[in-house]
């Protein structure tokens, strides 16, 4: 049924479908779901603790025994020293919204991320199938220790220059990912700006450029999308925002209901939330930071210290605060089930290729 890429015998997967990772919507009964419908299914586990990894690793493979993802940032993204000078404006500014929804004191930034080394040893003995990393390659050492164990490296790459280091890294596998996806921009090797290049652009310049496969990511929503990916040169897609209207994920009502809601202009990419650029469905807390974006924290510490507002935000039942990742295609979601979802994406697969009388 489907075109006959490498992606497929690599993974082995029976779908070239893999469920982007985001980290605090992905759950063990998303990445099952995905799994057992024949996808790769993928763990965001950047913020995870490491004993609390163990346990979902072990959560997902009590649910599947088909191959699945964990995915972690690249080491070099943990770190942040912070003087007072530069948190107490980002504090004062918190502190009204915290006043206005009362929601206590704004918290100090802690380490939320890693740490990547007991997070990469607790995947390594676990013996996951697939890693994944974003914000660049994990280091060289590391790709080999993973090799060493048999399982399948991926990483995300916003150019062509990123794509071409990441196959030096050891990198297996290459996501292209596109200006309209949702979440983080997993750029790390050009400024930022340099990487908003479309899926429809970044893919076949991506593709002609590696020899290893190359998966689209970045605005695929349906069967359309991963036709016209196969048209571009890749060899599977990797699909996020599609996955948010699940009953599986982790999301607040509101959020989910966001992203039902989502109109084609209603994205954007923005930094507020965590330090780096990612894309979400704007809202309150974007606009009003519009002219306070100097005073936003380095990553990850901007995504601590507002961790208590965006609590407080979703259990009110208020988008006004919440970090709604979300893609430019939103608006094409649907409230399916994963596995569901996967098999209406075959269904129509198969009627928009006839329609276009492919073999």
């Amino acid at each position: 049924m489907w075109p006959k890429t490498e992606l497929i015998d690599l993974l082995k997967i029976a779908h070239p479908i893999i469920q982007a990772p985001m980290a605090g919507a992905s759950t063990p009964e998303l990445v099952a779901a995905v799994s057992n419908a024949g996808g790769l299914g993928s763990y965001g586990g950047a913020a995870t603790p490491p004993a609390k990894l163990r346990s979902v690793i072990r959560q997902i493979r009590e649910m599947t025994d088909q191959p699945f993802g964990v995915n972690l940032f690249a080491p070099a993204v943990e770190a942040y020293q912070l003087t007072p000078e530069q948190q107490t404006p980002m504090s004062e500014l918190l502190t009204k919204w915290h006043n206005e929804l009362d929601a206590g004191p704004v918290p100090e930034p802690i380490p939320i991320l890693g740490p990547f080394v007991d997070q990469f040893t607790v995947l390594l003995e676990e013996k996951v199938p697939v890693f994944s990393f974003h914000f660049g390659p994990a280091p060289i050492e590391a790709i080999r220790e993973i090799h060493a164990i048999g399982s399948i490296v991926l990483a995300t790459a916003t150019t062509v220059r990123e794509a071409k280091a990441l196959v030096v890294a050891g990198v297996d596998v290459i996501i292209a990912q596109g200006f309209e996806a949702g979440g983080h921009r997993g750029t790390f090797a050009v400024p930022y700006e340099h990487g908003l290049i479309g899926t429809a652009a970044l893919v076949p310049q991506i593709a002609d450029a590696v020899s290893v496969p190359v998966v689209a990511a970045g605005g695929i929503m349906n069967a359309r999308g991963i036709v016209a990916a196969f048209a571009l040169g890749a060899s599977g897609v990797q699909m996020g925002t599609a996955f948010l209207a699940c009953p599986e994920n982790n999301i607040p009502e509101v959020y989910r209901q966001a992203v039902l809601n989502c109109k084609d202009e209603d994205t954007v990419i923005t930094e507020v939330f965590s330090g780096k650029p990612a894309r979400a469905i704007r809202n309150r807390f974007i606009r009003e930071m519009e002219n306070n974006r100097d005073k936003v924290l380095p990553f990850p510490a901007q995504m601590s210290i507002g961790r208590v507002l965006r609590q407080a935000s979703a259990q009110q039942s208020s988008p006004d605060f919440v970090s709604m990742w979300a893609g430019q295609g939103a608006a094409l979601a649907e409230a399916l089930p994963a596995g569901e979802l996967i098999e209406k994406m075959i269904q129509e697969f198969l009627a928009v290729t006839a329609s276009l009388q492919l073999k």
